[in-house]
């Protein structure tokens, strides 16, 4: 089989020598590799410098980003790169400069991306013995992951990522530049039910992960932040909900009713913030017609489950609704985002 069909891509910011090592060790398979610094510092621009002495060798290219743009913008500058240069290839595999991927576990994705998958991760296997922010950002992601895309992922931080030609395409209308374009990844193929394979690789973390860049406050927050978006246009909504109903029910209308009524009310509200500020969709009139739908049987769930916490719970309707509808929250969230709110392919 032509080497040349598959590529390794390295991103990489102010590496040290591992980005040396791990280069020499994947060379010597004969693999094109494509190397892109991402805006390093002055005072590491001699790693790529040493590297260009050395290899010399046709298979490995370097791009460059004249300032650091991010993670997820290297990567897309080297897809594009590839897609337009190499138009024979068939898949890619993404790794990490930092020597936390070893030959083996590059290799072992790639064979997974030969065998005809789409989108290959990596999978690291976790415990406590593992740094805190690493274990932490994991067992936070797996959580809200299942939660929002309705899938649970071994690993969801994974840089160890293979990619067929068509799925690399695909990622270039990724709008993230940081760490959240892996992110994005993930709900890209779960929305256009591209095949996951997950394989497991080798856990390494040099010096408790130190030289990581991955923030846990700063770059979960960029990761969430559709979750951060849903919730601002729930609250947006549920104010909207909130005062209908409340109104509907000074009249004298019945709890379901009052429901219906404020769902009439705030379903052009939510459907226009959900299209255009959290899920930057653009959908069709068959979209709003199945949003509406399922507005309204939620709403006759939820007035159901509204009546039955009330009598049971022994508590006002008030209170019961607010209970319900945060409950609600997390599975509605996860139901529009992969049924309603989906990209065009």
């Amino acid at each position: 089989m032509n080497n040349s069909l598959y590529i390794f891509l390295i991103p990489a910011s102010n590496p040290d020598q591992k980005l040396i090592e791990i280069v020499n060790a994947l060379k010597k398979y004969a693999y094109q590799i494509i190397i892109i610094d991402d805006g390093s510092r002055l005072e590491t621009l001699h790693i790529f410098q040493e590297l260009k002495d050395n290899v010399n060798n046709e298979n490995i290219v370097f791009l460059k980003h004249a300032i650091n743009l991010g993670k997820g913008a290297a990567l897309k500058t080297a897809f594009n790169y590839i897609l337009v240069n190499f138009p024979n290839v068939k898949g890619v595999v993404t790794l990490d400069s930092d020597g936390q991927h070893p030959v083996a576990s590059c290799l072992h994705v790639l064979e997974a991306l030969k065998k005809g998958r789409a989108f290959v991760l990596g999978y690291r296997s976790f415990s406590k013995n593992i740094p805190w922010k690493s274990y932490l950002g994991n067992n936070i992601s797996k959580f809200i992951y299942k939660m929002a895309l309705g899938r649970s992922f071994k690993d969801t931080q994974t840089g160890l990522r293979g990619l067929n030609k068509s799925f690399m395409l695909q990622c270039l209308t990724i709008k993230s530049n940081h760490f959240e374009f892996e992110t994005e990844q993930l709900a890209l193929a779960i929305n256009h039910h591209i095949d996951i394979d997950e394989v497991p690789i080798e856990t390494i973390y040099i010096e408790k992960n130190k030289a990581s860049s991955f923030r846990p406050l700063v770059d979960s927050f960029k990761i969430y932040f559709v979750l951060f978006r849903y919730g601002l246009s729930s609250i947006i909504t549920g104010l909207t909900d909130f005062i209908v109903f409340m109104i509907a029910l000074y009249f004298g209308v019945s709890v379901f009713h009052a429901n219906m009524l404020a769902r009439t009310a705030s379903i052009g509200i939510q459907f226009n913030l959900l299209d255009k500020f959290v899920f930057y969709t653009k959908t069709k009139l068959r979209n709003f017609v199945l949003f509406a739908s399922y507005v309204y049987i939620m709403g006759i769930i939820s007035t159901w489950a509204q009546i039955s916490a009330k009598d049971h719970l022994h508590i006002s309707i008030i209170s019961s609704k607010i209970i319900i509808e945060t409950t609600l929250f997390f599975a509605n969230f996860a139901v529009l985002r992969l049924y309603i709110f989906t990209r065009e392919k």
